[in-house]
């Protein structure tokens, strides 16, 4: 092929292949005068005419379709797969496997949505390659620590408007139910707030919000929700507010004291190595007690987290400092010996 017509082939492919990557799935869509200030700006100079050539010539071999109107939108048809050059590798169709696992409940369903075709491609890409990535879903699991729950359903539309509101600042019109009686369902009205960012906490979805009218942050668990209104009103966010902030506080511990504590108490020797892998705070400090037990010394939350926490050892713990808690601890196993003395 001569030199001039190598270059005039390579130059109608790049432009092609900026052009497609261009247009957006259905139901969007993009015009041709949009593509021709898109490959403009990309260094292409053409009229409108080669566009639509280009366009009625690549939509015969490829899943592209007009939306008919004048002037036309094109865009991918919405079951098209994804079209990469260079293609998914294995690594990365397995990083796509592992995402599409785990993040149904922090990802907007449209965000999802949008991520759907190289959901797709990745399969495709694992189920065609005989290496141990392919069966790698197959030997790894995400287990939660403790008595695995059933994670409670939360309404679709309820969700989909939440996490809209999140992604756009915008106030939401909810009717939300502390407990699931239908009397209280029934009688509650709808409340304005103001969306802030979500947690999700061992399955369970969180919206931090404010309520109109007020400036505290709230949570409300999104299972609770019976509806979610996206409003145009723009979202009023307290100033300074950081979710990390939020967090570090101990409001997602249910705070009992406002100031952290000094928590002394003594270990099982053979629950030493746990403690020191995953110490309890910065400040953690261990040493032996006796032959037996160990001596733990942090500065800890005060929150019902932390007595859960500290209940999950059984008597394999004893509570020294602070004197409070030890007592608390010690009526708790007054009551149990009440509870099985017979």
């Amino acid at each position: 092929m001569p030199r001039k017509s190598k270059k005039k082939a390579s130059s109608t492919l790049q432009r092609q292949w900026t052009m497609l990557r261009a247009i957006p799935r259905l139901p969007r869509v993009i015009g041709t005068s949009e593509l021709i200030a898109r490959l403009a700006n990309a260094g292409f100079n053409v009229d409108l005419r080669t566009i639509q050539r280009d366009l009625n010539t690549l939509s015969e071999v490829m899943p592209l379709a007009s939306d008919q109107h004048k002037p036309q939108g094109w865009g991918w048809l919405p079951n098209a797969g994804q079209f990469d050059i260079p293609g998914l590798e294995p690594q990365a169709a397995l990083a796509f496997h592992m995402a599409e696992a785990h993040l149904h409940s922090v990802l907007p369903a449209s965000t999802l949505e949008s991520l759907r075709p190289w959901f797709d491609t990745a399969h495709g890409v694992l189920d065609e390659h005989g290496n141990g990535l392919s069966k790698w879903p197959n030997k790894i699991r995400v287990l939660p620590r403790g008595l695995p729950l059933k994670v409670p359903v939360i309404k679709p539309e309820v969700q989909a408007a939440v996490y809209q509101a999140v992604l756009q600042d915008c106030k939401l019109s909810i009717i939300y139910s502390k407990n699931s009686d239908k009397a209280d369902i029934d009688e509650q009205p709808p409340s304005i707030v103001s969306p802030l960012a979500l947690v999700v906490r061992d399955g369970v979805v969180y919206l931090v919000c404010v309520y109109d009218g007020y400036s505290d942050p709230r949570q409300l668990a999104l299972h609770r929700m019976r509806s979610a209104e996206l409003l145009n009103d723009p979202a009023q966010r307290p100033k300074g507010f950081s979710i990390d902030g939020y967090i570090a506080e101990g409001e997602f511990g249910i705070p009992l004291n406002p100031r952290p504590i000094k928590l002394e108490a003594e270990f099982c020797r053979r629950v030493a190595i746990h403690l020191q892998e995953s110490p309890i705070s910065e400040d953690q400090t261990i040493r032996d007690s006796d032959e037996d037990n160990i001596l733990l010394r942090g500065t800890v939350p005060d929150t019902m987290e932390l007595r859960l926490w500290l209940k999950s050892f059984g008597d394999d713990v004893a509570i020294l400092k602070p004197v409070a808690l030890r007592k608390e601890f010690r009526d708790m196993a007054d009551n149990l010996k009440d509870y099985y003395s017979d």
